[in-house]
């Protein structure tokens, strides 16, 4: 990274630090990562529904023992990873080596856990953890250069996940967002075939993924579009796109509940008057509850026994709000 770029993300995150949160910031239960380790993006629960994981910025994969145990290491994505240098970095121009898991999902046929790293790309750990072992880094033969975000069928074990830029890499993600970058992906890797598929391209920094309850549509986050894209994988509409939903602010990631609804979280796209909140929507996109306070800079929401589970890009734990 040169300096210049470096810089450009040091002000990015003051920014966020100055303007998201505030002193109206609503309480909630933390539980703290250890080694001084930030950014648990993105929250999942086991195949059994136990003990939550989350990846950091230092390129692990923690398994949380509850709030009196803490974490323990689950996985890594990098096979160059050298722990004297990547354990609990947050330097970003690090994490091409110490690897910057970000989308968590479990096959819960297979126990696999499938992971997103913004580098080393769509990865696959086994029940047992360990070092992930990497099973797509490119579709139609152009690298993904910015894997992001993933769900999984869990009929068919297919996994649908976000290439946010073909050209800029995580670490470049101030500029991508800048220059409005519009070459992110929305692809499915099927495990059986071992084919990645292009199914939506152009995309505006496509970030969260989630399928619908039925697995009839997956829906894309498109960060600088502030919108929701919806593509259709069953039915009259069968690969064929919609805006599932315009939103006033920039979305992040998106998970569905149990009962299909699906929460967004959104940011103020940089400008500091502008007020946005994290939002639930209906299966049809209409915002059904918007979080009156100020939660902090947090990249997603994930609901879980009447519980929201809390994952920041920045933040050193992870909340949970009762």
């Amino acid at each position: 990274m040169k300096l210049s770029q470096f810089f450009v993300f040091s002000l990015i995150l003051l920014f966020l630090f100055k303007y998201v949160i505030s002193p109206q910031t609503l309480k909630y239960n933390k539980l703290e990562l250890p080694f001084a380790i930030s950014g648990p993006e993105s929250i999942v629960f086991n195949y059994n529904g136990e003990s939550p994981y989350t990846g950091t910025s230092d390129g692990r994969i923690l398994k949380c023992q509850g709030f009196e145990h803490g974490w323990k290491e689950f996985a890594i994505t990098s096979p160059f990873r050298i722990p004297k240098f990547c354990d609990a970095s947050i330097n970003p121009i690090m994490e091409q080596v110490c690897g910057r898991p970000l989308g968590l999902k479990f096959n819960e046929a297979t126990c696999d856990l499938y992971i997103t790293d913004a580098y080393f790309g769509l990865m696959v750990a086994g029940h047992n953890g360990g070092v992930a072992k990497q099973v797509a880094i490119s579709a139609e033969g152009v690298p993904f250069q910015f894997a992001n975000a993933l769900d999984i069928d869990q009929n068919t074990g297919i996994v649908y996940f976000t290439n946010t830029s073909t050209i800029f890499q995580r670490w470049a993600c101030a500029t991508a967002m800048q220059t409005r970058d519009k070459t992110g992906r929305l692809l499915k890797y099927d495990p059986m075939t071992k084919e990645v598929i292009v199914l939506l391209r152009d995309l505006s920094f496509s970030n969260g993924v989630a399928l619908n309850k039925d697995n009839d549509f997956v829906l894309v986050t498109e960060t600088t579009a502030t919108k929701v894209t919806r593509y259709w994988l069953q039915g009259q509409k069968s690969q064929s796109s919609d805006t599932f939903t315009q939103l006033v602010g920039c979305p992040d990631n998106i998970q569905r509940n149990l009962h299909g609804e699906f929460w967004v979280v959104q940011n103020n796209c940089g400008i500091s008057e502008l007020k946005v909140r994290p939002v639930k929507l209906n299966k049809e996109g209409k915002v059904m509850e918007e979080i009156s306070e100020d939660v902090g800079p947090v990249s997603e929401f994930y609901e879980k026994d009447n519980s929201l589970w809390l994952g920041s890009v920045i933040l050193s734990y992870v909340g949970v709000l009762n």
